[in-house]
């Protein structure tokens, strides 16, 4: 049995490391893959290489698709394949037990409560007043390559500016989130050998 961890790159995968340390044994591997928001190849292929009793660990319902179309439909597919899928911010995901037909009742639910409503009822509610401050503003789409050539200072942090679309208090703000996420990704790649 192995298990895999999807990831987006604006997501700190130490999110799963108490899934993992619920469900490993000694005898699973663990593959980690990261891209970005809108990228879906490596999901793709995780699903082509998945046995049956494999287990994909994902951070959140929207890492499985941009809109509620393409989330019903890798949804659907995890039901009707019979695989398991944990979403870290969905603990029914997990906290039970992976037993499949566990598995396959919270899935089917989730699916149901998106595709039967307008409004997607699994979100859970924060401490924070909904009409506090702005809204976070995403990672652009060019990020991880304008953020290498940066990094190698192929390119100015004028030129980052200019081609993310970020004014210089976000880009620099975005930068050390940035910088704190590789490093709490470094961290969890180091503690689980995944190197």
């Amino acid at each position: 049995m192995s298990i895999y961890i999807y990831s987006k790159i604006s997501e700190k995968i130490d999110i799963f490391e108490d899934i993992i340390e619920l469900i490993k044994e000694k005898s699973h591997e663990i593959y980690l893959s990261i891209e970005h928001k809108r990228n879906f190849g490596e999901l793709s292929r995780i699903k082509e290489e998945m046995k049956q009793d494999d287990i994909l660990i994902i951070g959140k319902l929207s890492s499985l698709g941009i809109n509620k179309a393409y989330i019903l439909k890798e949804l659907n597919y995890f039901i009707s394949e019979k695989k398991y899928l944990v979403i870290a911010n969905i603990e029914s995901t997990y906290k039970y037990g992976l037993s499949q037909p566990m598995n396959q009742a919270v899935l089917k639910t989730l699916f149901d409560s998106i595709s039967l409503t307008d409004t997607n009822i699994i979100n859970l509610g924060s401490n924070k007043r909904s009409n506090a401050g702005r809204s976070k503003i995403e990672f652009p789409d060019n990020w991880d390559d304008l953020y290498e050539a940066w990094k190698k200072e192929e390119i100015s942090s004028k030129e980052f500016m200019a081609k993310s679309g970020l004014k210089k208090a976000t880009f620099y703000n975005m930068i050390t989130e940035y910088r704190d996420i590789l490093e709490a990704n470094k961290r969890f790649i180091k503690k689980y050998k995944l190197a």
